[in-house]
């Protein structure tokens, strides 16, 4: 292991050989020659120059190194490569009957709508991380509740949970349904003095004959956040039996 006197000697030279070339290209010979060079290897070595703004900054970046290379690993051939993230398992909850993905390290909140408690028949679900919010609503009616009714109604409990000034950007059916069943589908956008505050995605859709209808929310302040969470959720969820 190299020594702090052996490192100052290190420097030291590199500061002397770097003075050296300067004298050597601003004047004659002889002029190199009666000149005095003050920094000497010894010197540094002897601790007469101070090195510990050198030391100090040597020192943060062996720091900075350490930390990155908790990012890469090194190979059995002597190549490197990123080491690969620690993705969240992600389960599908099948408390009510349904099956709903989300990471594992998520606890959502359960809660019911004309009652206290979640049941099959109706509840909430509501679940938030990394500047992501989800609400799944689901109800069961004799004439159940359309997908584009259920969108709506999701946009209304949006619009009176944050207050915020949403504003339909797209919406659309065609061609989109969650677990084989057809849905609906709208993109909502909340601005502030000309600024994007908060973009939601909202579904709605029907499980078969059950009775029992969808809405799901998933808003944030990132339209790709807010994208990719859609879309793992839509793809993941499954109707089940009732």
């Amino acid at each position: 292991m190299v020594g702090v006197s052996d490192m100052k000697r290190a420097i030291a030279a590199a500061i002397l050989a770097t003075s050296l070339f300067a004298v050597s290209c601003g004047g004659s010979d002889d002029e190199a020659t009666s000149e005095e060079v003050n920094l000497t290897v010894d010197a540094a070595a002897d601790g007469s120059v101070d090195l510990s703004n050198v030391e100090s900054q040597l020192s943060e970046v062996l720091e900075e190194v350490k930390a990155l290379k908790s990012y890469f690993n090194q190979n059995e051939d002597g190549s490197v490569s990123f080491t690969p993230a620690t993705i969240p398992e992600v389960k599908k909850d099948r408390t009510y009957g349904f099956a709903f993905p989300l990471p594992s390290t998520i606890e959502p909140t359960y809660t019911g709508i004309s009652t206290d408690e979640a049941s099959e028949d109706e509840g909430t679900l509501l679940a938030s991380a990394g500047g992501i919010s989800v609400l799944l609503l689901w109800r069961t009616d004799d004439t159940p509740l359309t997908p584009t009714e259920s969108v709506v109604g999701s946009f209304q409990v949006l619009q009176a949970s944050t207050g915020a000034d949403f504003a339909s950007s797209a919406a659309g059916d065609e061609g989109f349904t969650v677990d084989e069943q057809q849905a609906a589908y709208a993109t909502f956008t909340a601005t502030e003095d000309g600024t994007t505050i908060g973009v939601a995605l909202i579904a709605g859709w029907t499980c078969g004959d059950s009775g029992r209808s969808f809405a799901l929310t998933v808003s944030g302040a990132s339209q790709s956040a807010v994208n990719e969470s859609f879309f793992g959720l839509v793809e993941g969820f499954e109707c089940g039996t009732k």
